[in-house]
């Protein structure tokens, strides 16, 4: 495996991973309760009847994740990009969806009602779900430009989240990720993308452990709490994915969709060798990504 296609795999696993190993404790917010209950999250675990997402099995994705594959699939299928044309199959995903149904999508739905364009009726969310669903787009431009990669992801992020904060995010995380599956260093790329803001509050609880420092930041979905969360994980703990991916699980909150961002630097910079194997093999969606892999690694 050559060096792009390994980094290639990091940052398609590593998001996917990370969302799969967040879900079973997703949106608990009270640390000890999550701690007492699940004990140390290392592996994939089943949500429960009592979560927001009773009906998902242990190695599923959460309903951003979903979304993400619902973007990978498309690009499959399709072999391009086209917002209009995703757009259509991201729709399609909700009349039969069996899991939890976020507010950005059930702004977004409601707004498309009105719209002749269905790509203009994405909702006003600050929230970082919306950036964080392009792995995909990452590996199959990974032959593009960066700009073309920073435009596929913030037309993808508006379809649902149409905010100056969730543009931002998004244009972040195509640098980031583009630059590091192409060999880039990860601090040097996190200082020279990531929103000058976010790095402040990622460096102000450095010293502090995963959960008082993303209590402290914000565990919630907010762009404001959750980039700098991203940050703080990936600077901590950068050369080391899986015990980033860990600690940013045990941290509660909206787990799943930093999970997905966060998955995504850290696996790019470490490859897919810095993920458990049984990580991979226990992922629902591992037959999915390694087919998409196998038609887009180091294309062109």
């Amino acid at each position: 495996m050559n060096d792009l296609t390994n980094k290639q795999s990091g940052l398609l696993f590593g998001s996917y991973c990370a969302d799969a190993l967040s879900l079973g404790v997703h949106w608990i917010y009270d640390s000890q309760e999550l701690v007492k209950k699940h004990g140390r999250v290392t592996h994939y675990k089943a949500p429960g009847a009592d979560s927001y997402h009773p009906h998902k099995q242990a190695g599923d994705q959460g309903h951003v994740g979903d979304q993400s594959l619902c973007l990978l699939t498309f690009l499959s299928r399709e072999k391009m990009w086209d917002p209009s044309v995703f757009m259509e199959d991201w729709l399609g995903m909700w009349p039969n969806y069996n899991d939890y149904v976020d507010g950005a999508s059930k702004a977004t739905l409601a707004n498309v009602q009105n719209q002749t364009d269905k790509t203009q009726g994405g909702s006003d969310s600050v929230e970082i779900a919306g950036p964080a669903r392009i792995a995909p787009l990452i590996v199959y431009l990974s032959s593009s430009s960066e700009s073309e990669v920073v435009k596929a992801a913030v037309e993808q992020t508006m379809l649902t989240h149409r905010s100056k904060e969730a543009e931002e995010s998004a244009t972040f995380l195509a640098k980031a990720g583009y630059r590091l599956i192409h060999g880039a260093n990860l601090l040097d790329t996190l200082n020279e993308t990531a929103p000058e803001w976010a790095l402040q509050k990622a460096d102000s609880v450095l010293s502090e452990n995963a959960v008082d420092a993303i209590g402290k930041l914000g565990p919630a979905c907010s762009i404001s709490s959750a980039l700098p969360a991203v940050l703080y994980l990936a600077i901590k703990h950068g050369g080391d994915t899986e015990t980033a991916l860990i600690e940013n699980a045990m941290a509660g909150g909206d787990n799943c969709a930093r999970g997905l961002a966060l998955g995504m630097l850290l696996g790019a910079t470490n490859g897919i060798s810095s993920i458990p194997e049984h990580w991979i093999a226990d992922l629902k969606s591992t037959k999915c990504l390694d087919q998409f892999l196998k038609t887009n690694s180091s294309k062109g």
